[in-house]
């Protein structure tokens, strides 16, 4: 194309701008249509995400709510006392501390922490098995330092039994006693005797 008015050199300037420019708007079409093509592959790979989530989480629905169906029979099998908000279960066999605490966690609860006189009263009421002992969530890793292993709280109730509580380094395992006049009380012993035990759950039915 010949432009009057323009030098030699001006109208090949312009000529190099007109095409620069077309082929700067033939790619921005092609990147364009690029662009639009990704976000559609995009959108299509969410949904197909979201697709699945949707599918897992409905199964993991399912299987939860079949846990806790199991859980709740079990419970209702293992007969699990209730006592405010809280269910308790007084094992039938004895085991050493190390076991029993395991097995509390095995069934969905944890080996008793009482934290009160009045919980303290209960569960020496309850206890199936009157002429033994029971052992309970209370240790003293640290010579002295009675902690429930529930939470590793510091114990602030400690109904100890005469002259227990303070039996040195071998005796780290606290049991509730038994007899007239000291089942309601606790004693401090070798965490590898083999006593009932009893264990507590915060989900309750």
């Amino acid at each position: 194309m010949s432009l009057p008015c323009l030098t030699n050199e001006s109208e090949k300037d312009f000529d190099d701008s007109r095409k620069a420019l077309t082929a700067l708007e033939t790619y921005l079409g092609s990147t364009v249509n690029t662009l639009e093509s990704d976000v559609q592959k995009t959108l299509n790979t969410l949904k197909s995400h979201l697709g699945t989530l949707k599918s897992n989480v409905g199964s993991k629905v399912k299987r939860l709510d079949g846990d806790l169906k199991v859980l709740e029979d079990d419970f209702r099998k293992k007969k699990w006392l209730k006592y405010k908000g809280h269910c308790y279960y007084f094992a039938q066999e004895k085991h050493d501390w190390f076991t029993a605490e395991r097995r509390c966690r095995e069934i969905g609860g944890y080996i008793v922490k009482v934290n009160d006189s009045s919980e303290n009263t209960w569960i020496s009421d309850n206890k199936p098995i009157k002429n033994f002992y029971y052992w309970i969530g209370l240790t003293d890793l640290k010579e002295g330092d009675w902690r429930w292993t529930f939470d590793q709280s510091r114990a602030t109730y400690k109904p100890w039994s005469g002259g227990f509580g303070a039996k040195g380094t071998t005796y780290n395992c606290v049991a509730y006693n038994y007899g007239s006049s000291n089942f309601r009380n606790w004693f401090d012993y070798i965490c590898w005797q083999k006593y009932y035990y009893i264990c507590e759950s915060n989900f309750c039915f």
